[in-house]
């Protein structure tokens, strides 16, 4: 991928956390807190100045309720496609049966969903 395109991911990715931290109304601080960074660095990721690392990234999803998906929305000229390849998501429920559900395409088009 080009310099020009690897900056652009930072930078949208930065804007996603950021729009996700206002909409659930916390701080730099508050959220640097819950990740044990320094608010400085919560910046440097929202202005897209620093790449976040994978288990950052893990840890926003967690902390911020959403999924890696997430982040990358909305970046369509340089999207991820995954052809001829099932996309598999695996959960628990409340009952704690465990349930994978297979995804045909990128729209998320259920196929197949099985209780194992």
């Amino acid at each position: 991928m080009q310099k020009e395109k690897l900056y652009k991911v930072k930078i949208h990715v930065g804007q996603k956390l950021k729009q996700q931290r206002d909409a659930l109304h916390l701080s730099q601080v508050e959220l640097a807190n819950l990740l044990k960074i320094s608010p400085q660095q919560l910046s440097k990721y929202e202005r897209g100045a620093d790449k976040i690392p994978a288990h950052r990234l893990y840890q926003l999803c967690k902390v911020l309720g959403v999924s890696p998906n997430f982040f990358f929305e909305g970046l369509e000229d340089v999207a991820i496609s995954f052809q001829d390849q099932s996309i598999w998501l695996s959960c628990e429920t409340f009952k704690g049966q465990k349930v994978q559900i297979e995804l045909c395409d990128l729209r998320a088009t259920v196929s197949d969903v099985k209780i194992i």
